[in-house]
């Protein structure tokens, strides 16, 4: 079964709240979800609330700017993600954040939103995670039916999915937002409220890798992005991604993906002449 069928077959009869705070709505996530739910669009924060009134959405997802520069508008969003949290706390909250958006990232594990995503987000990725939620739906299906009811008389949010938000997002959401330079595991471990070893072994569990192997496929991912820009250089790019040893880098990057990254240059850029810095032999 596909995703997109599977999450029909989910909850085919309930509508969800997609709040869009992206300047353009044409590069919005929801998109890719068109087909497999009903979902009910908001761009200005002022109508979230009426539109929890009148639809009663099963869950609300708040999706930001992806580059994370929007300051006021996160601004706003952090505001009224805050506002249904307090006020609709046994609405499941889905929180898709901007790579530099720490701030937004942090607001959302603060108030314990249901899951916590980074961009950028496959299309898959999204796929199950809104599948998650609402496979856990109907079994939370009238706290969601009295979301308007006093914050006194729900459950409490940790009751509709106590094991699904990830403890290791803070250090997630760190990496997206310094990668660029020297990231320490104490320093993660304790945005975490981990000792150094509670957080190597819970991130291990959660993402099936080590946090160093993690942290290394992240920065390979942006350098890849940085190698295909025009006039980018190899020694360039290794800085803006966190190394301060090129030779390093040039390993790393060929131990990863099996060239050297002069080498990738050329397959993302065909068009480039074979320049003077490929890989030393020396590395080979």
């Amino acid at each position: 079964m596909s995703d997109t069928t599977a999450l029909a077959h989910a909850s085919p009869n309930r509508a969800f709240l997609w709040v869009d705070l992206t300047r353009q709505p044409s590069t919005s996530l929801s998109d890719s979800l068109d087909g497999a739910f009903e979902i009910r669009r908001v761009r200005e924060p002022l109508h979230i609330f009426s539109a929890i009134s009148i639809h009663a959405p099963a869950f609300v997802c708040f999706e930001f700017e992806a580059c994370g520069e929007s300051g006021e508008s996160d601004a706003r969003g952090i505001e009224s993600l805050t506002r249904v949290r307090n006020e609709h706390p046994t609405l499941p909250v889905l929180v898709i954040a901007g790579p530099g958006s720490m701030i937004v990232a942090l607001w959302a594990l603060r108030l314990r939103v249901w899951d916590l995503l980074i961009k950028p987000v496959a299309h898959d990725e999204l796929s199950q995670r809104i599948l998650a939620l609402a496979s856990m739906i109907p079994a939370a299906q009238s706290g969601i039916r009295h979301v308007v009811e006093p914050a006194s008389t729900s459950l409490p949010h940790t009751a509709v999915a106590p094991s699904v938000l990830r403890r290791t997002s803070p250090a997630v959401a760190y990496v997206a937002a310094h990668f660029d330079r020297k990231i320490g595991l104490e320093d993660v471990a304790g945005l975490c409220q981990l000792s150094p070893w509670q957080f190597c072994r819970a991130f291990r569990k959660e993402h099936a890798m080590s946090f160093g192997q993690y942290l290394l496929h992240f920065r390979m991912e942006r350098a890849c992005e940085r190698l295909a820009l025009p006039d980018a250089l190899v020694k360039q790019v290794a800085y803006a991604v966190g190394f301060n040893d090129v030779s390093y880098f040039t390993r790393s990057f060929r131990r990863e993906f099996g060239v050297c990254p002069s080498a990738y240059q050329l397959t993302a850029r065909p068009h480039l002449e074979p320049r003077a810095e490929m890989c030393e032999a020396s590395l080979g």
